[in-house]
């Protein structure tokens, strides 16, 4: 007989996490967001190009990938165009890597709730609040760089911890090298996910070293330290050589004005982040900056935030070494970086995406502290009342957020700022491409949000044997056998030209006109 496989109940229940973490970021994620967008797609069409011309769309063979306002970090269109061969050229391809990187994290932040406290209890509810909160579920369902970031950043970190759990009081006492390597090969490919990545991975990996420093009692456990740096600092040096010649991010940077201005900006930006409004009700929305963003709901259910203050406050008695506290006390405190060392107006969610995890473990560990405080008040009988009614009061609270949440998301979200998500370009392009017979060219006006007409051109209708042509003042775009594609709200009349169609967005609202010259009929 084959013996059974005996799972214990938190078995079972972090099987539920994950199967809960999985619904909330596959369900119609093709149709929320409702388009891909140039985040999304450029990446790609980079990828694509790589593989099919051996260079980049502008002729380079850069570690980073073209696009027109900044160079993408490669590890997410890497994952796209390798999803797209396995689920074909569509949006669930090109988005389904940001579920698996959001599942990763899921885990990833048990592992380390546990190799935190060693409490179950806490490794299961910080991974049940990963998998829950609106800033992770929005960001495991977009197909751009910052769903990438948190893997290989918590990996290289849980890694690093275990690697300093085995160092002891012997003189002797060694690192474990492999981990050590492991953990910079991790926190280095960091750097190819998100602009931010880097920063966060040199702030958690470093202080971890830093702190356990004191322990290292031998020259060769010093030696193997300085070996995995050394391996992090090879793994991300094209990384880093990329972004200092990058003039987007210079041109962004807080500090590149004079300092006492620069100083009030870092400080704004940074408590910025720890805005209620931002944190648990609208998200902080600004047009044409963030509403890509949380827009409509916070970062965190609002229970989330006081749990975690909480968990700050009896933090001590629930992490296991000094070291690992004053650990935890600096990744809370540098959540907030990857937004406040920019010059644009915070708060920014995708930038500050790595720090976020830190409120999951904070609210895991106050509750913990709530349970274990009822647990010494009263009668046993008392206790274990006080014990059902505190879990069953979280449990409706998080039913409820979920419910709550996912009702505004999936049916709500992709209807605020439509244009944000440049809603009406997958039909735009479609009509293009059922009409494209008897016309020789197509000639785009498009300029709503962040649009990048070469971007969805090379995506959604490159095969196409027509001229593209970016620019209607082009004298070819007056000839006959012209698809002239006009956003909206910029309308055009040419001489011979007929409208075809008006293209509508998610809400229903002109998005662009399509008007034709077809090539005249031989009588």
């Amino acid at each position: 007989m084959t013996p059974r496989i005996r799972w214990n109940p938190h078995a079972y229940a972090f099987v539920f996490v994950m199967l809960l973490g999985a619904a909330l970021r596959l369900y119609d994620i093709g149709g929320v967001p409702s388009e891909l967008i140039a985040d999304e797609l450029d990446p790609y069409n980079s990828v694509q190009s790589l593989v099919t011309t051996g260079h980049d769309i502008d002729g380079t063979r850069l570690p980073f990938l073209y696009s027109e306002f900044t160079r993408h970090p490669p590890i997410y269109g890497l994952c796209e165009y390798a999803s797209s061969l396995i689920f074909g050229k569509n949006p669930f391809a090109l988005r389904f890597p940001a579920v698996l990187f959001g599942l990763a994290a899921i885990g990833l932040m048990y592992a380390i709730a546990f190799a935190l406290t060693r409490r179950r209890d806490i490794a299961l509810m910080t991974a049940l609040l990963e998998a829950t909160q609106p800033i992770f579920v929005h960001f495991s369902r977009v197909g751009w760089e910052p769903a990438s970031e948190l893997p290989f950043l918590l990996g290289g970190v849980y890694v690093l911890l275990r690697a300093f759990d085995s160092v002891g009081a012997d003189a002797r006492a060694r690192v474990d090298f492999k981990g050590l390597a492991l953990a910079a090969l991790l926190l280095g490919l960091t750097s190819y996910t998100y602009m931010a990545g880097w920063a966060y991975a040199v702030v958690l990996g470093g202080a971890i070293v830093a702190l356990n420093v004191p322990r290292l009692r031998s020259r060769v456990a010093v030696g193997e330290v300085l070996g995995a740096i050394a391996v992090w600092g090879l793994v991300s040096a094209p990384a880093l050589w990329m972004w200092s010649i990058d003039q987007r991010p210079q041109r962004l940077s807080t500090f590149n004005t004079g300092f006492a201005a620069a100083a009030q900006t870092f400080a704004t930006h940074y408590i910025a982040q720890f805005h209620w409004s931002y944190l648990v009700t609208t998200g902080e929305p600004q047009p044409g900056l963030t509403w890509r963003y949380l827009v409509g709901f916070g970062a965190f259910f609002w229970w989330v935030i006081p749990l975690a203050a909480v968990g700050l406050a009896s933090a001590g008695a629930y992490i296991r070494t000094r070291w690992a506290l004053a650990w935890v006390w600096i990744w809370l405190l540098a959540y907030p970086l990857g937004s406040a060392l920019t010059r644009e107006a915070g708060p920014n969610a995708p930038r500050t995406l790595a720090g976020a995890p830190i409120f999951c473990l904070l609210a895991a560990i106050g509750f913990a502290a709530l349970l274990d405080l009822v647990r010494t008040l009263g009668s046993a009988k008392m206790r274990k009342i006080g014990v059902v009614v505190v879990s069953a009061l979280l449990a409706a609270n998080l039913a409820a957020s979920v419910l709550l949440f996912s009702v505004d998301y999936f049916t709500k979200y992709v209807h605020v700022y439509p244009n944000a998500w440049d809603s009406g370009t997958r039909a735009m392009f479609a009509f293009i491409r059922d009409r494209r017979e008897g016309y020789a060219r197509v000639c785009f006006s498009v300029l709503p949000a962040w649009y990048a007409t070469d971007t969805y051109v090379r995506y959604y209708i490159a095969d196409l044997p027509l001229q593209k042509i970016d620019d209607i003042t082009d004298p070819a775009c007056f000839l006959p056998g012209t698809l002239l594609v006009i956003d909206a709200n910029h309308a055009v009349r040419r001489p011979g030209f007929a409208r075809l169609v008006t293209i509508r967005d998610v809400n229903g609202s002109p998005f662009a006109v399509v008007t034709a010259r077809p090539v005249a009929r031989a009588p």
